[in-house]
């Protein structure tokens, strides 16, 4: 009997250990951003070689944030949907989304797309 305890014990203790804590979950998310936002920049600037056509401050917006659970949390923990605002004087965005996969503890970019249009929020 205390074998069998101590079995259930360590399998509690082993399921509670492979949860990641929801802050955790949002906070690897900013650095993957702001690395998709650099190499945005050095992609514009390395194919044009002109950076005035990138803005002052290049930056993103998250457009939604969500987490799963239950039975939709077992593969995928998380989902964003980001815009990245990098130019000038074109109405554009490209508009990616993210996934967090919980086998690998890391965020997955699985679309990206470009939108016409200038960021709503200023």
């Amino acid at each position: 009997m205390k074998f069998i305890s101590l079995i259930l014990l360590a399998c509690v203790s082993f399921l509670v250990g492979c949860s990641e804590p929801t802050e955790r979950i949002e906070n690897k998310l900013t650095p993957y951003l702001q690395e998709d936002l650099k190499f945005m920049v050095a992609e514009t600037i390395r194919s044009s070689k002109d950076k005035s056509v990138l803005l002052d401050t290049p930056y993103y917006r998250v457009k939604d944030f969500r987490l799963f659970e239950g039975a939709e949390a077992r593969i995928y923990a998380a989902y964003a949907e980001v815009d990245f605002f990098i130019y000038r004087d074109i109405a554009m965005h490209e508009k990616r989304k993210y996934r967090y996969d919980v086998n690998t503890r890391g965020w997955d970019r699985y679309k990206k797309e470009w939108k016409f249009g200038a960021d709503s929020l200023k």
